[in-house]
């Protein structure tokens, strides 16, 4: 993450704060690490149901995220999908954009409509499991 005033680096669960030029100086953006880990079951793998609001109207919030199966389990790529549990349609949606055997990246994507009314994204992904 890169701020006009300073450099933020994540590696492996560490941030680094590398201060730039003074006359660009802010405050630094606060960081949130979110530990999502997906729910299995026999069948399928699923991430948490996550929600994404967008209230400007101009503009579309978007939030992408990789998970890795839990120890032992193997993704069955070819069968991912996203589903949303509130709206739907074009302007908020949620998907599972890709996958491999190791790995699901879902995506949700919230757009308001006009001015007056946000955007909202609530779902979860879900990929099967290979057998």
């Amino acid at each position: 993450m890169i701020t006009l005033g300073r450099t933020a680096l994540a590696l492996g669960g560490f941030f680094i704060i590398i201060p730039a030029w003074p006359v660009c100086a802010q405050h630094p953006v606060d960081v949130t690490i979110l530990d999502f880990r997906l729910t299995c079951d026999r069948e399928q793998c699923r991430t948490p149901v996550l929600e994404v609001h967008e209230n400007t109207g101009a503009d579309a919030s978007s939030v992408v995220y990789v998970f890795a199966p839990p120890p032992g389990i193997i993704l069955a790529d070819g069968h991912t999908t996203g589903v949303e549990v509130d709206g739907g349609g074009e302007t908020h949606y949620v998907r599972a954009v890709a996958a491999s055997p190791t790995w699901l990246k879902c995506e949700w994507v919230a757009k308001g409509r006009s001015t007056s009314e946000p955007g909202l994204s609530k779902g979860y992904c879900w990929i099967a499991r290979k057998k």
